[in-house]
């Protein structure tokens, strides 16, 4: 065992059920069930493939245990008897690797929409969710002591299928959690009114459920610590919570926190159990130590956590199970390289909550930004038939992939940088502190190219000539892209400089900054230069902030801004860059001034195609890879250096 994860990697129990180590993979939906909610291969492959890894326990995402408590199009589901089968073969392909395997059971209530249900929506109360904006219709109370037995009956059809424990979903603003809180239970009958009331449908279904299944069958409940919304549940009502579940027969508490109203609070930087790049990870971890002082359960702590961080968490007894989500779908083989000790060599998550959760509240299969693999698990790198001598141009995201991928299927791989360093957009990117989450990204595909026998020739500028000089069998063109430019008067003046350069320290900038324009680029830029302590405005066109950052970070960012105390100013048009600062044009064509010492341009990028157009006919083969096609994100850029790696 490798000692600097002692704790991580020591075996655990929660009731009866002994764990291999305290690593668990939490309830994540994929969208990878088939239309009708049945396991299809795509799911067990998947799945498999994280079991494979070395993971502790893997709790299979939210299932939703009737038809009216759907909360995505292609959600697995519990509901029949008939899913029993492929929840079986799922169960067991998880478990030949080792893994201890618990399903979770959900019922979406008022945070779904009838589109997805195919009929009306429901709730404890008729208080629509701000973010889906479907009025549900209140349960009567047959109808809630029929809904405690749908979780009984889910709870039995998961055991008969194999697996070792089920958790409870009653977290997030789901229908446990819509009973337990003062925001959305507005109930007159035994089901509402105090906390003591509103826990009565919570503890009816851990009391049935006991009944049926008995002591030794593990239940798990994850639960809120705070909904992290106005008048929501607190950290207090969630310890009386606590012990009320304990004893009324839960195993072990799953504590995370907030709803899906939390994101649209500007003040709250994390939601869901999930944290992004702008805040710290292991944000709800206090949740989880304050639980774990008033009961005697095993409690298990999610949200942005490294290996390394879960490690202390178990050191200094903060919780008893690390839950990693995204960090095993970066890198499923995780666990096993704690234990070899390669931890060098460990894929880490970036928390851009672009591929995972912000595809899925888009209604589409779950991606990863960093691993082109997920969600294809069962598509294996085929060897090379024929080892070509394979050259690519340019060292980003996609150069770098695209090497990756090729000299991991045998290609014999050269790779120029006309700068002195790897790694593209993400070296700019990656300097403010918030954004330090990139940076092992960027090394580790450094890295692996090296390791993989990859030429990369630092400083090498190619040419058309030198291209067909070299004589490649195969030509991948990654040049980037480069900022963006307006025809705007008085981009010449000394006081104005480009995002990238103020991001790579090649200007300085005075005390009263511009930035002009408000996408990812800008307000990244404005937060960097505003935690430097200059008075910030942002200056940009459309009537909102962060436009192209999804939802899911969004709020964190705002958050990250208005800390800082970033001006913000919407709808307004930069025509010209003065002296003293700028003049912008507002919707109604008046022109204001505002004056600045410095102008930071943040107007997005621009791709660099030349070298593309230079070798065509030239070479045997030619690809074109990431900005250089069009400008967009990490996910894209992995993706295709991915899928041309492949394909050479």
């Amino acid at each position: 065992m490798n000692n600097r994860f002692e704790r991580l990697l020591t075996p655990g129990t929660i009731g009866k059920l002994h764990i291999k180590n305290r690593i668990v993979m939490p309830p994540m939906v994929r969208n990878y069930a088939t239309p009708d909610g049945l396991v299809s291969k795509r799911l067990v492959d998947h799945y498999a493939t994280i079991a494979r890894g070395g993971v502790g326990l893997v709790i299979v995402e939210a299932t939703n245990i009737t038809p009216q408590g759907k909360g995505f199009y292609q959600q697995l589901g519990i509901c029949t008897d008939g899913s029993i089968t492929g929840l079986s073969f799922l169960a067991e392909s998880i478990k030949e690797w080792g893994a201890k395997v618990a399903i979770q059971i959900h019922h979406a209530g008022r945070q779904t929409t009838s589109s997805v249900t195919g009929t009306e929506v429901v709730a404890p109360s008729a208080i629509p969710c701000p973010v889906q904006m479907e009025v549900p219709r209140e349960l009567t109370t047959r109808e809630v002591a029929d809904l405690v037995e749908a979780h009984v009956r889910a709870v039995t059809r998961a055991r008969a299928a194999g697996f070792d424990a089920v958790e409870i979903h009653g977290a997030h603003g789901y229908i446990v959690n819509q009973f337990l809180s003062p925001v959305t239970n507005r109930r007159t009958d035994k089901y509402g009114g105090d906390l003591e009331e509103r826990m009565a449908f919570a503890l009816e279904i851990i009391e049935r459920v006991k009944e049926e299944t008995g002591a030794d069958f593990p239940l798990i409940f994850r639960m809120n610590g705070d909904d992290f919304v106005e008048d929501g549940l607190t950290i207090e009502d969630a310890r009386k919570i606590a012990e009320r579940l304990v004893a009324a027969g839960v195993d072990a508490l799953h504590v995370t926190g907030g709803m899906y109203e939390t994101i649209l609070n500007p003040r709250c930087t994390s939601a869901f159990g999930l944290s992004s790049m702008y805040v710290p990870g292991g944000a709800l971890v206090g949740l989880a130590e304050e639980i774990k002082k008033v009961v005697s359960v095993p409690v298990i702590t999610v949200g942005g956590i490294s290996p390394e961080m879960g490690e202390e968490i178990l050191r200094h007894g903060r919780a008893d199970f690390i839950a990693i989500g995204r960090g095993l779908l970066v890198d499923p083989q995780l666990p096993n390289k704690l234990a070899r000790g390669e931890v060098e060599d460990i894929r880490r998550c970036i928390r851009c909550n672009e591929g995972c959760i912000g595809r899925l509240f888009d209604q589409k299969e779950v991606r990863c930004a960093v691993n082109a693999e997920v969600g294809y698990e069962g598509d294996r790198l085929i060897p090379a038939h024929r080892p070509k001598r394979v050259l690519v141009i340019g060292g980003g995201v996609a150069g770098m992939e695209a090497a990756r991928v090729a000299a991991t299927r045998g290609h014999q791989v050269t790779l120029w940088e006309k700068s002195d360093q790897l790694g593209g957009h993400l070296v700019e990117s990656s300097v403010p502190e918030f954004k330090a989450d990139i940076r092992p990204y960027r090394d580790w595909l450094a890295s692996q190219v090296r390791k993989l026998g990859v030429q990369v020739e630092m400083g090498r500028e190619a040419t058309a000539g030198s291209v067909q000089e070299a004589s490649p069998d195969a030509v991948v063109v990654a040049t980037g892209s480069c900022c963006l430019m307006a025809e705007v008067a008085g981009l010449d003046k000394p006081h104005v400089a480009t995002a990238m350069d103020v991001l790579l320290g090649k200007t300085k900038v005075g005390d009263r900054v511009i930035v002009v324009g408000g996408g990812l680029i800008g307000s990244e830029t404005a937060a960097y230069l505003a935690q430097q302590g200059k008075k910030v405005t942002i200056v940009e066109m459309l009537p909102e902030i962060a436009a192209d950052v999804t939802l899911m970070s969004k709020g964190a960012l705002m958050t990250l801004l208005a800390e800082n105390q970033v001006e913000m100013l919407t709808d307004l048009k930069i025509s010209e860059v003065t002296d003293t600062g700028v003049l912008a044009v507002d919707k109604e064509h008046n022109i204001r001034s505002l004056e600045a010492d410095s102008v930071v341009l943040a107007w997005g990028l621009s791709p660099v195609t030349a070298l593309y157009e230079d070798p065509k006919g030239k070479v045997p083969e030619l690809y074109m890879v990431g900005d250089c096609v069009e400008p967009r994100k990490i996910g894209e850029a992995t993706r295709d250096g991915y899928r041309v790696g492949t394909v050479i």
